[in-house]
Parts: structure tokens; C-alpha cells; sequence
């Protein structure tokens, strides 16, 4: 490429692309956003404002935008039912790929990424930001250390009484194809299954609801336009090597307040994030330590990923968050919605 920074095209250019993985881009003095395409015009007028693009590069068509502007990198951000093909068109013309989590929307289509990703030699990264907070970060030093020993057993929780999307693509089916389990659940799975080294799962038995949310309540949300088949999971994941993971999720559910937390049992120390808090046996008692994550302090996570993406471009070095690992994260998405369906564990 003829300028020295990192040239940047998006796809999708609406909420998360301008709140979150535009900052991110910006922060960084060797990367330029260059081109965008949506398919909303106003929507791509809008961020080409934002972020400084010439009229000349605005896009609705991204096979268009790939043709046309010299790129090094697509940033993906459209609606889960539509993150396969732009990511599969970009990297087989040879750009590297960031993508919005989930991943995708089945594992065949995360295969299909991971097919295209091979064959083009070219980073892809999935968005999991959650990652890469500053107590996320310090949670996977402490791990990696040794800290934890064998961890054996995950809660991972991301509930709210009432909290459903008014905004965006989130509740169609047809946009989305799933509820909490894709836009809440996938965040603190990923970040137990990180913690944890990505054991193999074998088995999920999970059941999901929907009881509030197509009803008229306080919600901002049209309940008629709610057509993704969850509110509310919960399931129960085994893995080869024996531990598991209790996860549930909401949007809605009538319960005393919202809940955030990934909790970790293992042989040396118990773990609990946010906030991140030690669990340990020393000089005879039970101790609770809570870290003063001081160094991460002014870390902003999906800045911190898009930072983390562009270093492994420019170094050669891996993914930093490979899509081998979202395919496990998608089989066990995959299984909760199997397994809720037949109503009985299932295979994964």
C-alpha cells in the first residue's frame, strides 16, 4: 500500500461502528478510516462526516467499496444475520477483518470465515471486547500465572429486568436471528471460556423464554416487532476436561435488578469479575481480595481490541481473538438453541 498507515473500510456504519469501533480507529496514529458503506444513506452520510470520508467513498454496495478504494482492513459491523458475506468477500479480496460478535449466526457460517480466512492468510478478529477491560486484562494475567490452578467451574451472568433494545436490528429475527443469547450471553461466555483456556464442550441442556417481551410493559421496544425466540436463557455447559459453566441471560425477566459477573472456582483461588475480586486460603482463613486494576485504569475495551488487531497486523502476530475460538463459542450458542428446542441436553 502507498501510505504508511493502516487504510480502513467499513461495513456497517451505524451505532456500534460510530460509539465504538471509530474511537478506536482514530485513537491510533498509524490507521485512517478511508471508506464506509451502509445501506442506509443517511446512515453513511452521517459517519463519513464523523470520521473524515470523502463523498467519493461512500458506499451502499461493500463489493463496490472492495473494488474500488485500496483497504488493508474491513471493520464489519452490520446486523448477525449479515456478517458472513461481507467478511467472507473482504478477506477473499485480500483485506483483513475485525467483526462485531457474535461471529456469525451458526457454525457452518463461522466455518465458511474461518475457510476464507485460511485461504487468504489474513487476520480475522472477532469483536469480544469484553476482553479487553482493564480488570479482563488483569483477570487473564492473574490466570496465566498460575493464580487460578485448574479452573473447574464458571457462572457467567448477564441478566436485566428490563432491558430489551429499542434501537437498531436487535429484536428481528430476520436481522438478529437471536435475542440475549447473541447480544448479552456471548460477551460473558467468551470471557470464561478465555479464562479458561477454551476447554472442548461436549454437552449443553439449556431452556429459553419468552413471556414479557412481545407484551405491551415499560419497555421503550414495539412488542410487536419482537420476533427473535429469546428473552431470557439458561443453560448448563460440560466440557471434556470435566468443568462446566452455569450461564444465563436476559433482557427481560422480573427480577430485583440487572446482573454482571463471570465467576471462576479453581484449586489455587476463586475469581469474580466485575469487580475483580481474589478468593483465597492464606494464614488460616478466607480471603477476599479486591484489585486496584491501576495501570488499565484509562483503558477503553473495544479501543484496547481494535489497538490490540492493528499491533498483530503490522507485527505479523496472531488474532487476538481467532475465529477457532468463536467457533466453540458459536457451538455452544448453537446447542443452547438445539437443546431448548428438543428440551434435553444435546451434543456439541
Amino acid at each position: 500500500m502507498a501510505s504508511d498507515k493502516l487504510r480502513v473500510g467499513f461495513v456497517g456504519a451505524g451505532g456500534i461502528a460510530q460509539g465504538a469501533h471509530f474511537p478506536g480507529w482514530q485513537a491510533l496514529d498509524d490507521a485512517e478510516i478511508v471508506a464506509i458503506c451502509d445501506i442506509k444513506e443517511e446512515t453513511a452520510a452521517k459517519a463519513a462526516a464523523a470520521a473524515g470520508v470523502a463523498k467519493k467513498n461512500i458506499f451502499a454496495d461493500y463489493n463496490e467499496m472492495l473494488e474500488k478504494v485500496e483497504l488493508d482492513v474491513v471493520d464489519v459491523c452490520t446486523p448477525n444475520c449479515y456478517h458472513k458475506a461481507p467478511v467472507v468477500a473482504a478477506l477473499n479480496a485480500g483485506r483483513h477483518v475485525i467483526v462485531e460478535k457474535p461471529a456469525a449466526t451458526s457454525v457452518a457460517e463461522v466455518e465458511e470465515m474461518i475457510a476464507a480466512k485460511n485461504r487468504a492468510k489474513k487476520l480475522l478478529m472477532i469483536a469480544q471486547s469484553m476482553r479487553f477491560g482493564g480488570e479482563a486484562l488483569a483477570a487473564k494475567r492473574f490466570v496465566d500465572a498460575g493464580g487460578m490452578g485448574d479452573i473447574y467451574w464458571a457462572q457467567a451472568e448477564l441478566l436485566r429486568p428490563r432491558g430489551v433494545p429499542a434501537w437498531g436490528a436487535f429484536i428481528s429475527k430476520e436481522m438478529s436471528d437471536g435475542g440475549p443469547c447473541y447480544d448479552l450471553a456471548v460477551h460473558v461466555l467468551d470471557l470464561s471460556l478465555h479464562l479458561m483456556g477454551f476447554p472442548e464442550p461436549t454437552r449443553v441442556s439449556a431452556n429459553i423464554w419468552l413471556e414479557i417481551s412481545d407484551k405491551p410493559s415499560i419497555m421503550k421496544h414495539d412488542p410487536k416487532k419482537f420476533t427473535v425466540p429469546d428473552e431470557l436463557a439458561a443453560g448448563f455447559i460440560r466440557f471434556e476436561n470435566g468443568a462446566c459453566i452455569s450461564l444465563a441471560t436476559s433482557w427481560a425477566v422480573n427480577a430485583p435488578g440487572g446482573t454482571h459477573k463471570v465467576f471462576l472456582a479453581g484449586t489455587k483461588a476463586g475469581m469474580s469479575n466485575p469487580p475483580l475480586t481474589i478468593v483465597r486460603e492464606e494464614y488460616g482463613m478466607l480471603t477476599n481480595a479486591t484489585a486496584q486494576v491501576l495501570p488499565e485504569s484509562g483503558i477503553k475495551s473495544h479501543s484496547e481490541e481494535i489497538r490490540q488487531f492493528a499491533e498483530a497486523i503490522q507485527t505479523g502476530g496472531p488474532s487476538p481473538v481467532p475465529p477457532e475460538q468463536a467457533l466453540i463459542t458459536q457451538r455452544i450458542l448453537d446447542g443452547i438453541y438445539e437443546s431448548a428446542a428438543k428440551g434435553r441436553e444435546v451434543k456439541v
